[in-house]
Protein backbone atom coordinates (compact mmCIF):
# COMPACT_ATOMS: atom_id res chain seq x y z
CA UNK A 1 0.00 0.00 0.00
CA UNK A 2 1.68 3.63 -1.07
CA UNK A 3 1.41 5.79 2.21
CA UNK A 4 1.21 9.34 1.89
CA UNK A 5 4.18 10.51 2.41
CA UNK A 6 5.31 8.34 -0.17
CA UNK A 7 3.52 11.24 -2.59
CA UNK A 8 6.06 14.45 -1.84
CA UNK A 9 5.27 17.75 -2.72
CA UNK A 10 7.98 20.28 -3.17
CA UNK A 11 7.85 24.13 -3.98
CA UNK A 12 10.46 26.40 -5.27
CA UNK A 13 11.10 28.96 -2.51
CA UNK A 14 13.91 30.49 -3.95
CA UNK A 15 14.33 33.83 -6.68
CA UNK A 16 16.61 32.21 -9.56
CA UNK A 17 14.48 30.25 -11.77
CA UNK A 18 17.29 28.26 -13.54
CA UNK A 19 19.04 27.48 -9.95
CA UNK A 20 15.64 26.76 -7.99
CA UNK A 21 15.51 25.58 -3.72
CA UNK A 22 12.92 23.15 -3.71
CA UNK A 23 11.44 23.13 0.10
CA UNK A 24 8.99 19.88 0.95
CA UNK A 25 5.36 21.17 2.32
CA UNK A 26 5.20 18.97 5.24
CA UNK A 27 2.25 20.65 7.48
CA UNK A 28 -0.35 20.37 5.48
CA UNK A 29 -3.52 17.73 6.63
CA UNK A 30 -4.27 16.50 3.13
CA UNK A 31 -3.37 15.21 0.27
CA UNK A 32 -5.54 14.59 -2.95
CA UNK A 33 -4.40 15.23 -6.45
CA UNK A 34 -7.71 16.13 -8.41
CA UNK A 35 -7.60 15.64 -11.67
CA UNK A 36 -10.48 16.98 -12.94
CA UNK A 37 -11.33 15.54 -16.17
CA UNK A 38 -12.65 17.45 -19.09
CA UNK A 39 -15.04 16.00 -21.29
CA UNK A 40 -17.00 16.39 -24.93
CA UNK A 41 -20.20 14.96 -25.75
CA UNK A 42 -20.20 13.90 -29.74
CA UNK A 43 -22.91 12.23 -31.71
CA UNK A 44 -21.72 10.74 -34.54
CA UNK A 45 -23.90 9.70 -37.29
CA UNK A 46 -22.97 6.08 -37.55
CA UNK A 47 -23.70 5.38 -33.61
CA UNK A 48 -27.14 5.27 -32.15
CA UNK A 49 -26.19 6.63 -28.57
CA UNK A 50 -23.36 10.17 -27.91
CA UNK A 51 -20.01 9.01 -27.01
CA UNK A 52 -18.14 11.17 -24.29
CA UNK A 53 -14.35 11.84 -25.47
CA UNK A 54 -12.04 12.59 -22.66
CA UNK A 55 -10.05 15.77 -23.95
CA UNK A 56 -8.25 17.32 -21.16
CA UNK A 57 -7.11 17.36 -17.58
CA UNK A 58 -7.24 20.10 -14.93
CA UNK A 59 -5.28 19.01 -12.43
CA UNK A 60 -5.15 20.77 -8.53
CA UNK A 61 -4.52 20.24 -5.04
CA UNK A 62 -6.07 21.44 -2.28
CA UNK A 63 -3.69 22.41 0.67
CA UNK A 64 -5.08 23.01 3.94
CA UNK A 65 -1.59 24.11 5.43
CA UNK A 66 -0.87 23.77 9.45
CA UNK A 67 0.27 27.46 10.90
CA UNK A 68 3.79 26.90 12.22
CA UNK A 69 5.43 30.01 12.70
CA UNK A 70 8.81 28.33 12.38
CA UNK A 71 7.92 25.98 9.32
CA UNK A 72 9.57 26.93 5.76
CA UNK A 73 6.17 26.33 4.10
CA UNK A 74 4.11 28.34 6.17
CA UNK A 75 6.33 30.83 6.17
CA UNK A 76 6.29 30.83 2.22
CA UNK A 77 2.74 30.40 1.50
CA UNK A 78 2.39 33.09 4.03
CA UNK A 79 4.38 35.88 2.35
CA UNK A 80 2.22 35.04 -0.17
CA UNK A 81 -1.30 35.01 0.94
CA UNK A 82 -0.37 38.32 3.05
CA UNK A 83 0.68 40.03 -0.33
CA UNK A 84 -2.30 38.61 -2.25
CA UNK A 85 -0.75 38.32 -5.70
CA UNK A 86 -2.35 37.69 -8.34
CA UNK A 87 -1.47 37.05 -12.29
CA UNK A 88 2.34 35.91 -13.01
CA UNK A 89 2.90 37.16 -9.13
CA UNK A 90 0.81 34.02 -7.82
CA UNK A 91 2.79 31.20 -9.61
CA UNK A 92 4.95 28.91 -8.27
CA UNK A 93 7.14 25.75 -9.61
CA UNK A 94 6.14 22.53 -7.83
CA UNK A 95 7.82 19.29 -8.16
CA UNK A 96 5.01 16.63 -7.41
CA UNK A 97 7.27 13.32 -6.77
CA UNK A 98 5.73 10.09 -6.19
CA UNK A 99 8.40 8.52 -4.11
CA UNK A 100 7.27 4.51 -4.97
CA UNK A 101 8.13 1.55 -7.81
CA UNK A 102 11.43 3.71 -7.86
CA UNK A 103 14.47 2.83 -10.57
CA UNK A 104 17.53 1.45 -8.90
CA UNK A 105 18.15 1.83 -5.42
CA UNK A 106 19.58 3.38 -2.79
CA UNK A 107 21.06 7.48 -3.55
CA UNK A 108 20.72 6.41 -7.45
CA UNK A 109 17.08 5.32 -7.11
CA UNK A 110 14.71 7.51 -9.26
CA UNK A 111 11.12 8.46 -8.63
CA UNK A 112 8.51 9.56 -11.71
CA UNK A 113 8.02 13.10 -10.92
CA UNK A 114 5.92 16.01 -12.48
CA UNK A 115 7.33 19.46 -12.47
CA UNK A 116 4.70 22.49 -13.44
CA UNK A 117 4.12 25.86 -12.65
CA UNK A 118 0.70 26.11 -10.66
CA UNK A 119 -1.22 29.11 -9.46
CA UNK A 120 -1.55 29.46 -5.67
CA UNK A 121 -5.07 30.57 -5.17
CA UNK A 122 -6.19 31.09 -0.88
CA UNK A 123 -9.27 30.58 0.01
CA UNK A 124 -9.31 30.84 3.48
CA UNK A 125 -7.13 31.32 6.57
CA UNK A 126 -8.96 29.50 9.60
CA UNK A 127 -7.65 30.36 13.10
CA UNK A 128 -9.70 28.49 14.98
CA UNK A 129 -7.62 25.33 13.36
CA UNK A 130 -4.68 26.86 12.70
CA UNK A 131 -4.88 26.54 8.98
CA UNK A 132 -3.75 28.47 6.08
CA UNK A 133 -6.28 27.15 2.83
CA UNK A 134 -5.08 27.25 -0.51
CA UNK A 135 -5.17 25.37 -4.03
CA UNK A 136 -2.45 24.37 -6.63
CA UNK A 137 -4.03 25.05 -10.06
CA UNK A 138 -2.07 23.46 -12.18
CA UNK A 139 -1.09 25.85 -15.04
CA UNK A 140 -0.11 25.46 -18.81
CA UNK A 141 2.10 22.12 -19.50
CA UNK A 142 3.32 19.18 -16.82
CA UNK A 143 6.76 18.21 -17.61
CA UNK A 144 7.19 14.70 -17.00
CA UNK A 145 10.61 13.56 -15.33
CA UNK A 146 12.31 11.65 -12.68
CA UNK A 147 13.92 12.13 -9.39
CA UNK A 148 16.80 11.68 -7.43
CA UNK A 149 17.10 12.42 -3.57
CA UNK A 150 19.82 13.47 -1.16
CA UNK A 151 19.20 13.78 2.76
CA UNK A 152 16.97 12.46 4.56
CA UNK A 153 13.05 11.86 5.31
CA UNK A 154 10.93 14.11 5.48
CA UNK A 155 14.29 16.45 4.42
CA UNK A 156 14.77 15.32 1.11
CA UNK A 157 16.25 17.47 -1.17
CA UNK A 158 15.44 16.14 -4.99
CA UNK A 159 16.58 16.74 -8.36
CA UNK A 160 14.79 16.72 -11.29
CA UNK A 161 15.94 15.54 -14.87
CA UNK A 162 13.05 16.34 -17.21
CA UNK A 163 12.12 13.28 -19.57
CA UNK A 164 12.83 12.95 -23.32
CA UNK A 165 9.78 12.25 -25.53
Amino acid sequence: MIKKHQIALFFDSGTEPSSPTWKRIKKSTELTLSFNPETEEFDYIADENPTTELTKYAPSLEQPLKMYEDEPDFKFFWEKCYNLPTGTSAKVPMLIVFMFGASGSGPEAEYKAWKVDCMVSFNEMNGVDSELNFELLFGGNIDRGTVTVTGSSPDYVPTFTISTP
